[in-house]
């Protein structure tokens, strides 16, 4: 077990054990006395785990109110927010009162975005089920919906009073999306952890390997607790947290959300990193062990959406301001900065195969 504190607006521990579902109520109380609570969840873990949550916190003297909706990133719009957000109104929560997120990202960015908004904000609690939600969008506040433009354009920050993550949950998730949230995995080492890319690379993570799996979702929180306490807002730094983000989410707009987060992400690593090599900031080799890192954990590294649609698509990202975007550009090894480029010059790193040399 690891208790992890972070610092933010609203100061709250990410708690990381196996198991952690099956006693939530000895983390819930201290916290949040008994009280009404919208519990929010989709149809594919709904059925996994929403009868063990709702039963020991009704146990506990809560009174639930499921609110269960189709999963996917389709979902993660305005229709459907308003949709949960009238629901709470039905059944009359109040300021006082809780609301918890069960399930990945698409729950949890959604049922965030609700409890910053709804009567200007109420409590809300994560407890993330998908890899992608445990080591990225259950922690540092991040909520929002994505609107036709574009990805998460509609949104607060919004930290949690509590973070509940239990690594047993992973092992429900189907094959395609552990590898999704190993593509935000992956992106934590370009971010001045080298040595999370050598233990992939010689480790890579493994659906049946729990202790690993719990050991690096710990890495990847401190990780992100350490950038989100120096930048809650992302003014700055923050935005590192953004690597293979800016073609990622054009991907993602592009598929209609057919391709998964984090696939996307991996294409948009890919991407920079071809970009970084071609301009002398990485070796080949180190090219070759990126994309070869990848693959090894079953994520995509091209993409057949041309760079156009990518560079269009861009205008819509929150690192744009004006004529010039904000991208996240690996200038070595384990290390990447923000750049400020034009968006005239942005398909130049969205390089989808190297000239030469033999790299891909």
């Amino acid at each position: 077990m690891e208790r992890i504190h972070i610092e933010a607006s609203t100061a709250y521990d990410v708690i990381i054990e196996d198991n952690v579902l099956q006693h939530i109520t000895d983390y819930i109380e201290p916290l949040k006395k008994p009280c009404p609570t919208v519990l929010v969840s989709d149809d594919n873990v709904a059925p996994l785990y929403g009868s063990l949550v709702k039963n020991q916190l009704t146990a506990a003297g809560y009174t639930v109110y499921e609110y269960v909706f189709p999963h996917g990133e389709a979902e993660k719009n305005a229709s459907r927010l308003i949709d949960l957000v009238e629901f709470m109104a039905e059944k009359a929560l109040t300021r006082k009162d809780l609301l918890i997120a069960l399930g990945g990202g698409v729950v949890g960015d959604m049922a965030g975005f609700a409890a910053a908004t709804y009567l200007r904000g109420i409590d809300y609690i994560q407890m993330p089920t998908s890899l992608l939600a445990a080591v990225d969008s259950s922690v540092g506040g991040k909520t929002a919906v994505n609107l036709k433009a574009g990805k998460n354009l509609w949104g607060a920050f919004k930290q949690p009073i509590l973070v509940l993550c239990d690594p047993t949950a992973i092992s429900t998730l189907p094959a395609d999306e552990f590898s999704n949230g190993c593509g935000e995995v992956i992106k934590y080492g370009m971010l001045d952890y080298p040595e999370l890319l050598a233990d992939l690379a010689t480790k890579p993570l493994q659906q049946t390997d729990l202790a690993h799996i719990e050991a690096i979702i710990a890495l990847c929180v401190k990780a992100k607790a350490k950038i989100v306490s120096a930048d809650e807002k992302e003014a700055g730094v923050r935005a590192l947290l953004n690597f293979g983000h800016t073609f990622g989410h054009g991907i993602e707009l592009c598929s209609h959300f057919t391709v998964k987060h984090g696939m996307a992400v991996s294409i948009g690593m890919a991407l920079m990193m071809r970009a970084a090599y071609q301009n002398g900031h990485i070796s080949e080799s180190e090219l070759t062990d990126f994309l070869h890192l990848l693959t090894a954990h079953k994520l995509p590294i091209t993409t057949t959406i041309s760079t156009t649609e990518l560079c269009q698509a861009a205008l819509h990202d929150k690192k744009s301001h004006g004529q010039t975007i904000t991208i996240i550009y690996p200038t070595r090894w384990g290390h990447c900065e923000l750049r400020t480029v034009d968006h005239s010059k942005l398909a130049d790193y969205a390089i989808k195969e190297v000239t030469h040399h033999g790299a891909n």
